[in-house]
This record gives structure tokens, sequence and C-alpha cells, in this order.
């Protein structure tokens, strides 16, 4: 037979393979199911556990008060062996003390098992005050410390419900969508944003504080009113054991507004890298522009002749990346959206802005020339390839032949490519140049005309790129010289909290899963530093 403390260990194990049974985001609908199932299991053994547990405290609670009773009476007997010895106490004060101090060590008891059956339930101090002040007996109080978790457990299901058609989304996953959402609204309107709105399903929690939203997560009933009870409430709320879904919560939330600060920057690199997603974290074949076989005559007979894709050897891989920080405990208990909004927002351009970095080191690899392709194990920028200059200033003429080299690249079949270059990239100290060339000014003569194919081009300056190096580049849905990308079903940074609130606060770990190659050399033209 398992002890008690055993039995305590035990439920706290099934308490924590509970709560991994609800993290069902990215699982398929057979998988949530399973999930599901095992997730009853899992509950059917918890509540059978803390019955248990019930039990064992009360025999306990018996045999200490038999073992209370058992010393109260040799306190007595010895009390009535004792002489006198000319003391004036009286046998009535001897008992009338003994029995004070039994009760005071009986209320002491108790109060301490109250409050210890409170916290291995998660239940909050008011819920201890009232039983002890109505004077429950510990039997009492287990029973409705169940009665309580099962009203816990009834107002917040652990999965949304599965269904294969336009089925009525579940209760809870609503529930928790508008806490997310009225969260990241008022982050949003703290940051300053005036246009952010509060959705119509999130207006009940839309005025609520963070550590309100909590205290609803957990149960709690009550105002809040010391700083003491909202730190409680969020290590409760976000406790290893704990089911609440505020971590998840308050992590969706967050995460809303670290993609929308994601979303909005615009590194360079995306001006002209294409992009790719990978199934895995395995290399991939890339197609490049020109890979299609050619079209060939049908035959007499109405015969299709086949075809072969051009062999490439390029690859395309994604890396995961991460890093660790905090959302300090003073934020949350003040309740500062804005600051943790500042944080997540320098966060989002952060990583585009590493995102960029890591870019442009590929653009820079080769001393300038580019990455080495597999292909043929050149670097990308080479007068083998024919889309590399001499070094020159940005005009007419300098353009005009980057852009010529560009129309005639040809496919591996021969087929003359066409590409036109849309983009023109440079660093800070060209930058104006490649503006001036651009800017529509009418010509005192002819001669000095600008086409309008190259007034089309867009001058893109980064400071990644140094000196007087400029490139042209097509449309990389077109032509792609390098590409970009995430793996399935993350496409940007994600989030995820740790499960323990303390006095630093929240630890807050960040992914990225992204990566970069350099696949052809058609798309692009380079006129090197000089």
């Amino acid at each position: 037979m398992k002890t008690l403390k055993e039995l305590r260990e035990a439920l706290e194990k099934l308490t924590a393979r509970a709560a991994e049974l609800q993290k069902t985001d990215g699982m398929d609908a057979d998988a949530i199911r399973a999930a599901e199932t095992e997730h009853e299991d899992v509950l059917r053994q918890i509540t059978e556990a803390k019955a248990e547990i019930a039990k064992r405290e009360a025999e306990e609670a018996d045999a200490e008060r038999s073992r209370s009773a058992k010393d109260k009476k040799k306190d007595d007997d010895r009390t009535r062996s004792q002489p006198d010895d000319g003391r004036t106490e009286t046998r009535s004060e001897v008992d009338h003390t003994a029995v004070v101090r039994d009760a005071i060590r009986a209320e002491r008891q108790r109060t301490a098992e109250i409050r210890s059956i409170c916290q291995r339930h998660g239940l909050p101090d008011s819920f201890a005050d009232k039983h002890i002040n109505e004077e429950s007996d510990l039997a009492t109080v287990r029973t409705a410390a169940l009665d309580e978790l099962a009203k816990r457990s009834a107002t917040e299901p652990s999965f949304p419900h599965v269904e294969t058609g336009m089925g009525r989304q579940d209760e809870t996953e609503t529930r928790r969508r508008g806490m997310a959402d009225a969260i990241a609204a008022r982050m949003a309107r703290a940051a300053g944003d005036r246009n952010a709105q509060i959705p119509e399903h999130a207006r009940q929690w839309g005025e609520r504080s963070l550590a309100e939203i909590a205290a609803e997560c957990v149960g709690h009933r009550g105002a809040l009113i010391t700083p003491r009870q909202v730190h409680d409430i969020f290590q409760r709320a976000m406790g290893h054991h704990t089911t609440s879904d505020f971590a998840g919560i308050f992590t969706d939330a967050m995460h809303v507004r670290l993609m929308a600060r994601y979303q909005a920057a615009m590194p360079t690199y995306r001006r002209f890298f294409g992009r790719y997603s990978a199934a895995d974290f395995r290399p991939t074949n890339v197609i490049r522009a020109g890979d299609f076989p050619a079209l060939r005559p049908v035959g007499e007979s109405g015969e299709i002749k086949g075809g072969t894709f051009s062999e490439s050897k390029e690859m395309f891989r994604v890396h995961p990346y991460g890093v660790q920080f905090r959302i300090s405990r003073q934020m949350m208990v003040n309740d500062q959206l804005g600051a943790i909004d500042q944080v997540l927002g320098s966060t989002g351009d952060r990583v585009a802005d590493w995102e960029n970095g890591v870019a442009f080191a590929l653009v820079a690899a080769g001393a300038g020339n580019g990455p080495t392709l597999l292909t043929d194990n050149t670097v990308m920028f080479h007068s083998d390839h024919g889309n590399k200059g001499s070094a020159g200033a940005i005009n007419v003429t300098n353009i005009g032949l980057g852009r010529a080299a560009m129309m005639k690249q040809t496919t591996l079949d021969g087929i003359k490519a066409n590409f036109q270059p849309v983009l023109l990239l440079t660093g800070p100290d060209k930058i104006t140049e490649a503006e001036q060339l651009v800017t529509t000014i009418t010509p005192a003569q002819q001669s000095n005309a600008i086409p309008e194919s190259i007034r089309r081009l867009q001058p893109v300056g980064d400071a990644n790129i140094s000196g007087n190096a400029w490139y042209l580049f097509a449309d990389p849905q077109v032509a792609p010289n390098f590409v970009y990308g995430y793996l399935e079903g993350f496409e940007g940074p994600r989030l995820t909290t740790d499960s323990d609130f303390d006095v630093q606060g929240m630890k807050v770990k960040l992914e990225h899963d992204f990566g970069v190659a350099g696949v052809d050399y058609r798309g692009g033209y380079l006129v090197p530093h000089s």
C-alpha cells in the first residue's frame, strides 16, 4: 500500500500529465481525439487519487485526535497522582488549564490542516479563512474542496471540440481566444495604437487587468487588494501543476503582438529573396528558373514526348534558432501592458533585423561575389555566369549593360530567359546616386533622357552593403538568386512561457525556424566595389 506521501507525489505527476495533454496546438483531429481519451483516463485517476488522499488524511486526523485524547488522559492521571505540596492551585483549576491547552492545540492543528488542504488543491486563502471562521471540521473542508475542484473542472474543459463540419466553436476555446484578444488589444492601445479595437467576442474582458483575468482562470472570487494577493494569483495561474489556461492565454496575446510587429517590419532582403517553405529540417532541392523542360512538337500520332527537369544541386535548409528573455514581475503586477508591448515590439524588430543580417552575410560571401553554387562550383556573381560587370558609377550606360546581360541569360535548354531588373540595390554610399538616376526630370537635351525602363527601377539601400558595390535583381517570384523560408506551419517567431512565475517575473522562450540559400545566378547582376 502506498504511503500518503507517495499518493501525493503520484497526484502531482497525474496533474502534470493532464496539463501536457491539454497542449493540442498543431495536432490533427485524430491526435486530438487520442489525447482527449487519455486525458479522460488521467482525470479519472486524479479523482480516485484525491479521494484516496482525502480518506488517508481523515484517518491520520482521527489517529491524531486519538493520540491527543490519550495524552490528555495521561496528563490527568499524572495530576491526580501528584502530592499536595502546599500550592493553592485546586484540582478544578488544573483541569481547566489542561482543557484550555488542549483546545488551543486542537484549534491550531485544525487551522494548519485546513490551510494544508487548500494549498495542496490550489484553493485561495479566502476559501480556507471561510472554513476556519465557520469552525468546519476537516471532513467538511475536504468535501467542500473536492466540490470546488469539480466546479472548476466543469467550467474549464481541457480540450477544444473537434468537428468535421462547420460546427459551433467550443465554448472554452471561445473564452480563451476572447481573453487573449482582449489582452492583445489592450497592449496595442497602451503602446499608442489609437486604431486598436477590442473585438466583440472579447468585450467582457476588455477592461480587466492581467491579474483579474488570471484570477478568473484559477477560479478566484473577490477583489484583489494587496500586491501580495496579485503576486499569489500569478503564481497559482502559472504554476507547474495548475489546470489554469492563463499561461496559454497570455502567451497567445503576446504572440499576436509579436507577429504584428514582425510582419510590419520589412527587412531589405525580402525585396529580392524568393520565399520557400521546408517540410522539415533536412536539405531540400530547389527548382531554379528555367529548369522546367522545354515544350516539344507533338508527333503525327498524337504522341507527346517526355521531358526532364534540368539537374540542380542547389539546396535550401531551415535551421532552428532560439533565445530566452523575461517579462518582469513588476510589469505584470503593475499591469504595464505598454511596457510589455515595447518588449515584444523590439523583439519582433530585432528578429527581422537578425534575419536581414543573416541574408546579407550570404550575399557578401565569396569576397562579395556571393556564395559558391553547388551546380558548377562557382561563385554566384562571376564572369563565367555573365552577371558581373566592371566597377563603375550608377548611370544609364552601366545599368544598360547589366540589363542586357540579364536579358541574355539562357536556361539549360538554351531558351533566352529575357529577365528584366526591377530592383537597384546599393549601400549607404550610393543610394542617393541611385535615387537621383530614377527621379523623373525633363532633360535639357534628348540625349540625356533616362529610359522609362530605368525610371521604373526601385532603388533600395541597405547598410549591410559596404562601399560602392551595387546590384540589379529581377522579380524574386520570377528568377530568384537567393531564397529564404521557414518550417511549414511556423512562418515567423513563436513564443512559449515557462510555467514558473517567481520574483524575477516570467521566463519567455522565443523560437524561430529560418533559413537562407543561394540557388541561381541568372536573376541578378553585380557591379563590384571599385
